[in-house]
């Protein structure tokens, strides 16, 4: 199953050959004497080290610019790609991330709402190698933006920056900025962001890098403004539109974030696998024995999940921007929840060296796991993505039984690694319309790939895809309630943040149906055109977590994902939709069921 290959680099012209090309270009990460490798990771990680090497190497092949445009000189051409070229890479060290790619909320803040020429300076700083912080967040007020105080006030000359902003990403090494500070008393409109370059850097205060709990080596560090000096012509869009800006270039920067955590959730899962193969219990396999194959088989489901959802995300984005803000966050939300919960299954099946420290597998899956974490609560909090999802739902209760109004094909979004239009920040769009292209598509045909899974002879699968739209309908018709009653509004009650939790693992279902059925000739997972065995294994879970019910109650329909994680990992295949080689070493053979010595 593995590509032909010419000095080690694949030669394929299928989809997403430039992650295989990326992979062999960094080597087999099981190798403790490669630089972008998992032991290094691991010894950086243990030492808090920057990536210098690694991201030396990266910046060499010009993978900075993978988040921007290629309109403007990078190298993004369809974000499903993208995803998958940063997925090979931040599996070795997800560190490298925020070494080469931090520059992109910041970036996108100014292609969302900037004037053209801002737009081409940034854009000539990210090809310069250049790193452009973005201020957000503050200490005293976390996810209520809302409320945050650092202050933008008009001068004679221009404007004066007073404040302090928290955790910035790259804040002490960041050449320039994107500040987002206070112009008004009260609302959204009361926030305008100003580009700040190297000259205008020299008149911030810098604070020392604060130490995290994953993603070491990366400087998250204050920046404190006391009247520091901006000119008129720094203004990102128009006076008030800040936050604006700023949450519409969040959409695309939260979808490049979860890349870390499918990287991160590969490696773990990568790693239980190779240890579950050679580890025996009572003389069978740890992964063949009945607990060892169910928590696999759920690791799995959740990673498959959580793979179709970012690569449909990253085509959604090109295809229908404006109606791309509700898928945005419910994949910031699913992919972090869903991978978590992967990791630590992983880790549980290490045993006792999922607890070692400094080296072997519990490190590399240790390392995984934090890292992981911290994606979860940049680039927008659980809590903030909730809120934003919550009011969203009540508008889909009346047209969710309603065709697509879009005029979108979907057989496009869900095509991975097909060409798509050029990427357009500028139309981005923050207005809470019932237009999802998933969820109305889903409510339109999902009637009808039940009936095909049935004809197919697959009758659980077809019952599970009817759950799930009874569920999506039920979990509207309560938001719309709630919204009405204010007992149950999120002012008094958890209920609206509760019921956007469930949409954000039953859409995810929908999105993996909807791929199922627009894409009969493919095999995806290493399943035959048109196998359904792992879609039974992921509406399965997703349902149970979206009831919430124990997910382990899903073993019956588990071991086909088990079955396909097998296949990718023996045929060395990144554990994504598409087949895409990787670098790893031989180790041992994963399909070898035979007892050893």
């Amino acid at each position: 199953m593995t590509a032909p290959t010419a000095e080690g680099v694949p030669l394929t012209s299928a989809p997403f050959a430039d992650a295989a090309r990326l992979d062999a270009l960094l080597g087999d990460p099981w190798r403790t004497d490669n630089p972008y490798g998992f032991a290094a990771g691991v010894a950086r990680d243990a030492a808090g080290e920057y990536p210098i090497a690694f991201a030396g190497r990266l910046t060499a092949v010009d993978f900075p610019l993978l988040a921007l445009p290629a309109a403007y000189g990078g190298a993004l051409d369809a974000l499903d790609d993208t995803l998958l070229r940063i997925r090979v890479a931040a599996r070795r060290d997800a560190s490298v991330m925020p070494a080469t790619l931090l520059s992109c909320s910041a970036a996108t803040t100014v292609l969302a709402a900037g004037s053209p020429a801002q737009a081409e300076l940034v854009a000539g700083w990210v090809r310069q190698g250049r790193t452009i912080a973005f201020a957000l967040s503050e200490e005293e007020t976390g996810s209520d933006v809302l409320a945050n105080w650092c202050r933008l006030d008009e001068t004679a000359d221009g404007y004066a920056l007073t404040g302090r902003k928290w955790l910035v990403g790259r804040g002490a090494s960041a050449d320039a900025a994107v500040v987002v500070a206070r112009t008004a008393a009260r609302g959204p409109a009361a926030f305008t962001a100003v580009l700040l370059g190297p000259r205008e850097m020299t008149g911030v205060w810098r604070q020392a890098a604060q130490p995290v709990t994953g993603l070491r080596g990366t400087d998250f560090a204050d920046l404190v403004f006391e009247g520091t000096e901006v000119p008129r012509d720094a203004v990102v869009g128009t006076v008030g539109g800040g936050l604006a800006a700023a949450m519409r270039a969040q959409q695309l920067v939260r979808l490049l974030s979860t890349a870390a955590c499918l990287a991160t959730a590969d490696t773990a899962l990568r790693t239980a696998l190779r240890f579950t193969h050679g580890r025996r219990v009572g003389g069978v396999r740890v992964t063949d024995t009945p607990y060892g194959a169910r928590e696999l088989g759920l690791a799995a489901a959740e990673l498959i999940a959580a793979d179709l959802l970012t690569l449909t995300a990253g085509r959604y984005a090109h295809l229908s921007p404006g109606t791309f803000g509700l898928c945005s966050n419910v994949v910031k939300r699913a992919a972090t929840r869903l991978t978590a919960s992967a990791i630590a299954r992983s880790r549980a099946l290490l045993g006792a060296r999922g607890v070692l420290l400094a080296r072997g597998p519990g490190a590399v899956v240790d390392k995984a796991q934090r890292d992981n974490a911290v994606v979860e609560h940049i680039d927008t909090s659980p809590f903030g993505v909730l809120r934003a999802v919550a009011p969203q739902l009540p508008g889909y209760r009346a047209p969710f039984t309603a065709p697509d109004p879009s005029g979108t094909d979907l057989a496009a979004l869900f095509a991975f690694g097909a060409p798509l239009p050029p990427l357009d920040p500028a139309a981005l769009d923050l207005s809470a319309r019932p237009r999802d292209l998933v969820l109305l598509g889903f409510a339109e045909h999902a009637e009808a790939i039940a009936h095909a899974l049935a004809e197919q002879g697959q009758r659980r699968t077809a019952s599970l895809v009817r759950d799930v739209r009874a569920a999506l309908a039920a979990t509207f018709v309560a938001a719309a309630a709630a919204q009405r009653d204010r007992t149950r509004g999120a002012a008094a009650s958890p209920e609206p943040l509760d019921l956007a939790d469930r949409a954000c693992l039953l859409y995810p279902a929908a999105a993996a149906a909807l791929t199922w059925w627009t894409r009969p000739e493919r095999g995806h997972y290493g399943e035959e055109p048109g196998g359904a065995g792992w879609l039974t294994a992921v509406l399965a879970v997703l349902l149970a977590l979206a009831e919430g019910r124990d997910p382990r109650q899903a073993a019956p329909d588990l071991p086909p994902a088990h079955r396909a994680l097998t296949r990718l990992a023996a045929a060395r295949l990144l554990f994504t939709a598409h087949p895409v080689p990787l670098s790893d070493g031989p180790g041992e053979d994963l399909e070898d069921h035979e007892e050893t010595t």
